[in-house]
């Protein structure tokens, strides 16, 4: 008779080993289970694009911001951060108040919007399909535009005299009337009987004639605010020099060029044509148009100084250059003896093409934006010249 065998705990251990694995794996696989979409485990796949994840959000304007403007040039900045976008086919479209404004389909996001009219606005960008389908949409930003203009007021009526004197040159005289600002209204220069000191010290100006309406000329798609950039200029003139002054605000200082190169950096560029009525229909340079650049120096290392890039393309001879920084800026002064225009001498009522414009660089290398006081400006082309006018309105320095 077979002896039966016994069997002991040992012998069943690899079962039991078993049974635990197993029960421990329902536990973990059934919860993972319900968490995974019905077609995981059953070789299907979605599309991977749809899986990816986009998302956009404006940088700039800020939420709450509040833009006031002085003029109508003055631009609202767009920024749009953007992740995931760019090899798609996908366009974000940026909409204003549910009104679409720019659509990009490639970096650069960025946009600088005029709203043209002072109010509350909300902001949205939206990434959208070749379908129109709205794959993601951004963070919204509200933001209010207040214009407050400037009414144009005399602050320097000499006398009823002098304001039909003006009358009198207009009616008579022949210039670009379609480039100054406002347009008709060339400036008016009036002759000084003391020289302003050139110091760099604004105060004696206040007699003269102030000019603040510039308008963005060269890049003006970089425009964005005065804060950013803009002037105040005077000018007088006697038998001897040309003077100005001009105030400039500029949030971002740069200059770090000299001599030829100087209107790289933050400068002032003035050009005269001096027999207009002539040149009416020349749009090149000739032997009585004048160019000349101004740099206020970075206030280190570099000092004032001035360049004439036309006819000479040199330094022009005895011109007194004075700087001073400001807070938000910097103030430029300057006397230019006439001896420099050859051929040429000043005279009461002389009408002569002129703009002066205000190169802002920021912290680029070139100039970024260009303000003016003719509504056209080209460095190359005297036909998009303002007009101003040499006028002798009596010893306006005394009271």
């Amino acid at each position: 008779m077979r002896k039966k065998r016994e069997i002991f705990l040992l012998d069943k251990f690899p079962y039991i080993l078993f049974g635990i694995i197993l029960i421990f794996s329902l536990i973990v696989f059934l919860p993972i289970r319900s968490c995974m979409p019905l077609n995981f485990f059953s070789g299907a796949q979605e599309e991977t694009e749809n899986e990816l994840e986009y998302s956009i959000f404006i940088s700039s304007p800020t939420n709450n911001k509040i833009f006031s403007f002085i003029n109508q040039n003055e631009t609202v900045p767009v920024e749009i951060k953007a992740k995931e976008v760019e090899n798609t086919d996908y366009t974000i479209k940026l909409l204003i108040n549910d009104n679409e404004i720019k659509s990009f389909t490639s970096p650069p996001y960025e946009y600088n919007w005029n709203p043209g009219s002072s109010g509350e606005y909300e902001m949205i960008a939206q990434l959208v399909d070749g379908n129109g389908n709205i794959i993601s949409s951004s963070n919204k930003v509200s933001f209010t535009v207040e214009y407050e203009f400037e009414t144009a007021e005399e602050d320097t009526i000499i006398s009823i005299d002098v304001e039909e004197k003006k009358a009198k040159i207009l009616s008579q005289s022949i210039f670009r009337s379609q480039n100054t600002i406002p347009a008709g209204v060339p400036l008016f220069s009036y002759k000084c009987y003391i020289p302003p000191v050139i110091d760099g010290i604004f105060q004696e100006w206040d007699r003269f004639e102030s000019f603040t309406a510039f308008e963005p000329t060269v890049k003006k798609e970089n425009y964005t605010t005065h804060t950013d950039i803009s002037g105040t200029f005077y000018s007088c003139w006697d038998d001897d020099n040309f003077y100005f002054v001009v105030q400039v605000v500029d949030d971002v200082p740069n200059q770090k060029y000299t001599g030829n190169q100087l209107n790289k950096g933050d400068s002032i560029t003035i050009v005269f044509d001096t027999e207009l009525e002539e040149d009416m229909q020349i749009p090149f340079y000739s032997s009585d148009d004048y160019q000349i650049d101004f740099s206020p120096g970075n206030f280190s290392d570099i000092f004032a100084e001035s360049f004439m890039k036309w006819p000479s393309s040199a330094p022009p001879r005895g011109v007194n250059v004075a700087s001073i920084k400001l807070a938000n800026g910097y103030l430029l002064e300057v006397s230019i003896p006439w001896y420099n225009f050859p051929n040429y001498i000043p005279n009461d009522e002389d009408v002569l093409g002129f703009t002066i414009s205000i190169l802002d660089t920021d912290n680029l290398d070139s100039t970024e934006v260009v303000i003016s006081s003719s509504k056209i400006f080209d460095f190359n082309n005297v036909s998009t010249l303002g007009t101003i006018v040499l006028l002798d309105a009596g010893n306006i320095q005394i009271d």
